[in-house]
């Protein structure tokens, strides 16, 4: 159950690594020396006429004698690649059954695996042209390193201003999935500026004159991995982006989550569009800038563009993810304040910034109704960052989404004080307000670790004929929630899957804002496991509000025998995440786990909400998409 804690902390420290080689490759004059002829072909793809580079810090290090930590001994090669494992390995090939099992790698896999991606890159997402003479693709082979270590490494970039590389440990590759295919992402990020020079491929910070560091690598490598691996769209790094998206699109703080805008910009202008904006980056644009310039936009023109990619996200109403997001309807958090006069406000740590957006639920009337949002801008208020008040700006307006997966889209509206209006259409289902900050004059964003300067752009919005959930004072009444997940068997880990629970129909059934559902829990709402005999049992035994059970539905420690399943509610952000005891389940195992929040109201009377998760254990297969 800390396996996204896991994950998350070895993202981390493979942005420390790329960081480190990043500055110090990119330091580098061109090498002018002759290269060392190509080691010998091992794989049973045909060979090509590629040549194997030598970088300068290897120079020295003879590559003919297998006293060295890399030689040609200890290497493979494929049509586009030379992978070389480390000398601890010895003269056991990676993937000999003689290697310690947590340093065996399967070679093969590897190496097809990277072909895989370098189709990818160069066919399908174009970041170099080959075949014509420009790029270094056309000479040499992009290389990997295979360390002989049993701790985390996986950084992409290269050498030299020459060729792309990667350095790896059997860790990340095992199996070689979508942390190899961000690493050679990384690599072709690199190369775009081994092809173009140093003046392309944002090899440069965004906080001026070059200055500080640059989220698009790790924005734009996951993209590039997901694309392969488009099942990680929503998992793994989707809470931080719900966390953040606030915030400006090429902010540091969701550097490794925020790639929904290349989903959006890759439908719009086609799926060559980032290795465009990569190739045609100048010294010291960020990719805004270079998207902008691209495409002949104004500063308006942006800013209708990226609140129809907001409004686009609110359902994931985007071709390629728009199947894969279905669960996630709904899943973006919000935090608004109730203002004296009846209007919301968003709170300071969720205010819209430069780029950024909100994302608000409201109630669903009558279709037909006409719902209103009064809109009020608030530059520089209390208890947010200081801006420049004369190029305030935003857009806003109404999103719904009917019962047979319509999307419905107001009119967008610009006006820093006015009303947005929108009819309800029949059959609908879910209702938001959408807003973006949006200035008059766009600023690229420094990653600088300080929040405490970044553009915002607070407003109030006052509801007529609709209202935040739990906000409408009507009576308190019960509410279920059914949920149909499947979850990895998995032998070592403790494989989960998450459910969003729609804050709307929870809130509403309680009758109370979002946020005083959280901070009642554990006092007039209490937490419980309803057991098969309708037994409300409030034992915790698995993370936070949570409980593993048996296999029949009943509560029982981690430790017991009988664990199979669990299941925890998140109080935060109201979702479930429901899991497996790792070799205690079987595939196509079945298991039904039911949970409830008790409200005791004032009166004394009691409103219950009912969580029922059927999970399906299935069978773990990694799945590349050609």
């Amino acid at each position: 159950m800390n396996y996204l804690s896991k994950l998350m902390l070895h993202r981390r420290i493979g942005a420390v690594l790329f960081l480190i080689l990043f500055l110090n490759f990119t330091a580098c004059k061109k090498a002018e020396l002759a290269p060392d002829p190509p080691a010998n072909e091992t794989s049973t793809q045909a060979a090509t006429n590629l040549q194997i580079y030598k970088p300068t810090s290897m120079q020295n290090m003879d590559w003919n004698s297998t006293e060295s930590e890399w030689c040609y001994a200890r290497s493979k090669q494929s049509d586009h690649f030379i992978l070389f494992w480390g000398k601890g390995y010895g003269s056991n090939n990676p993937s000999s059954t003689n290697v310690d099992s947590k340093y065996r790698v399967d070679i093969d896999d590897l190496l097809a695996k990277a072909e895989s991606f370098y189709n990818l890159n160069v066919n399908t997402l174009k970041f170099v042209t080959v075949g014509n003479g420009t790029s270094k693709l056309d000479k040499y082979k992009l290389m990997i390193f295979l360390y002989y270590e049993d701790g985390w490494r996986a950084t992409g970039s290269g050498y030299d201003d020459t060729i792309g590389a990667l350095w790896v440990s059997p860790q990340t590759c095992r199996p070689v999935g979508s942390t190899i295919g961000h690493e050679i992402g990384h690599s072709f990020q690199y190369q775009v500026s081994c092809d173009l020079s140093t003046s392309h491929g944002f090899r440069w910070g965004f906080g001026g004159n070059g200055a500080g560091g640059n989220a698009f690598w790790e924005q734009t490598a996951q993209w590039q991995s997901f694309i392969s691996y488009p099942n990680e769209l929503f998992s793994s790094w989707f809470d931080p982006y719900l966390d953040n998206y606030q915030k400006h699109l090429i902010h540091e703080d969701y550097r490794y989550a925020n790639y929904m805008i290349h989903q959006y910009w890759a439908q719009k202008r086609g799926i060559t569009v980032i290795g465009k904006i990569w190739q045609a980056a100048q010294r010291y644009e960020d990719p805004i800038q270079v998207y902008q310039r691209l495409y002949g936009l104004s500063v308006s023109q942006l800013n209708d563009e990226l609140y129809d990619a907001a409004s686009k996200f609110v359902t994931w109403d985007i071709d390629n993810i728009r199947t894969l997001g279905a669960s996630k309807i709904g899943a973006h958090h919000y935090k608004m304040n109730l203002m004296s006069d009846g209007a919301f406000q968003p709170d300071p740590s969720f205010c819209p910034q430069t780029t950024g957006y909100n994302v608000i639920p409201l109630e669903v009337p009558a279709a037909g109704t006409t719902v209103t949002g009064v809109f009020q801008g608030l530059p520089n208020a209390s208890g947010y960052n200081q801006v420049d008040a004369s190029i305030a700006g935003w857009r806003y307006g109404f999103v719904a989404l009917s019962t047979n997966g319509t999307r419905s889209y107001s009119t967008m509206f610009t006006s820093a004080s006015g009303n947005a209006t929108f009819t309800i259409p029949v059959n609908c289902s879910r209702l938001w307000f959408v807003v973006t900050g949006a200035p008059t004059q766009y600023h690229p964003h420094a990653w600088d670790d300080n929040n405490t300067n970044d553009e915002q752009w607070p407003y109030k919005v006052k509801f007529q004929n609709t209202n935040l959930p739990g906000y409408n004072n009507q009576p308190p009444k019960d509410v279920a929630f059914t949920y149909d997940l499947e979850v990895n068997r998995s032998t070592t880990s403790y494989d989960y899957t998450t459910a969003e629970i729609d804050i709307t129909k929870l809130a509403s059934a309680f009758q109370l804002p979002k946020q005083d559902i959280t901070n009642k829990i554990g006092t007039d709402i209490k937490f419980y496991a309803l057991e098969p005999n309708n037994n409300l049992n409030a034992t915790l035994t698995a993370n936070g509000y949570g409980q593993w059970f048996d296999a029949n539905g009943y509560v029982v420690s981690y430790s017991s025998a009988n664990s199979r399943v669990f299941c925890e509610f998140d109080a935060q952000n109201f979702k479930l995440s429901a899991g497996q005891y790792p070799n205690r389940v079987n595939t196509g195992d079945k298991y039904t786990m039911k949970q409830a929040l008790v409200y005791t109201l004032a009166s004394g009377s009691k409103v219950t909400a009912t969580f029922t998760v059927n999970l399906t254990i299935k069978y773990h297969k990694i799945v590349v998409s050609s």
